[in-house]
């Protein structure tokens, strides 16, 4: 039986990338949402469908009909947990690619319906903090008692997504937050803790500033001269 994938936001830059990857490597059905009614470049097996996530008639309609669904309609520093609800109700799984520790809260609360369910959910699957979080796991287990934690990044080279990953840090950068310093949360202001950095070439430039990023709650720096 072919598998029918849905992805929400899928005409974003991620969610276009999810999409493009699935119809090179599977055989399954894939359909993409937008609120505009712009077609993509895909492969056949790529249906356009127009949806907002604020009509939760036709969100539930598209999700029963799908076998898991791909939740890329960031950012989620904002986003309710209405589409994983729909999911566990509707018993199909799911994955997103989340990016904030405020969203990741609020969809762990759903863990034990889920379970009952036989639905799997898996969350934060993105680059920051899914991603470099693994990263950081996998260096973690090389050592004995590690002391401190140190993540650094250059949005210059996330792959020609250097100003959406700038207004994204910038929309959790506007207020203050927490972070994870010395074994306990504490509450950072944006902009502050800053820190010269030296990247190998070719962003090793002087002028990086270091901050505190609440995505990871560990430390981003910014390329200034950003070239996308």
């Amino acid at each position: 039986m072919t598998q029918r994938v849905l992805i929400l936001g899928g005409r974003g830059r991620i969610g276009s990338s999810v999409a493009q990857d699935i119809a090179k490597h599977t055989q399954a059905n894939i359909t993409v949402t937008g609120r505009t009614a712009i077609q993509l470049r895909h492969d056949h097996s790529v249906e356009h469908l127009v949806l907002d996530l604020a009509e939760t008639e036709k969100l539930y309609e598209v999700i029963s009909n799908a076998d898991i669904v791909v939740h890329c309609a960031g950012p989620f520093h904002y986003r309710d947990t209405e589409v994983l609800q729909i999911c566990i109700e509707q018993g199909v799984n799911y994955v997103d690619v989340s990016d904030h520790r405020s969203y990741t809260s609020k969809v762990l609360t759903l863990h034990e319906q889920a379970a009952k369910k036989g639905i799997t959910a898996v969350i934060n699957t993105g680059i920051f903090p899914g991603i470099s979080n693994s990263m950081v796991r996998q260096c973690v287990e090389q050592f004995d008692q590690p002391e401190k934690i140190h993540l650094s990044y250059v949005v210059a080279g996330s792959g020609g997504a250097g100003v959406t990953m700038m207004r994204t840090t910038f929309l959790g950068l506007r207020n203050p937050f927490e972070a994870w310093i010395n074994g306990k949360w504490e509450i950072v202001k944006p902009y502050t803790q800053r820190e010269p950095i030296t990247f190998p070439q070719p962003y090793g430039k002087p002028g990086f500033i270091g901050l505190i990023c609440p995505k990871h709650s560990l430390y981003l720096n910014l390329f200034p001269q950003l070239k996308v």
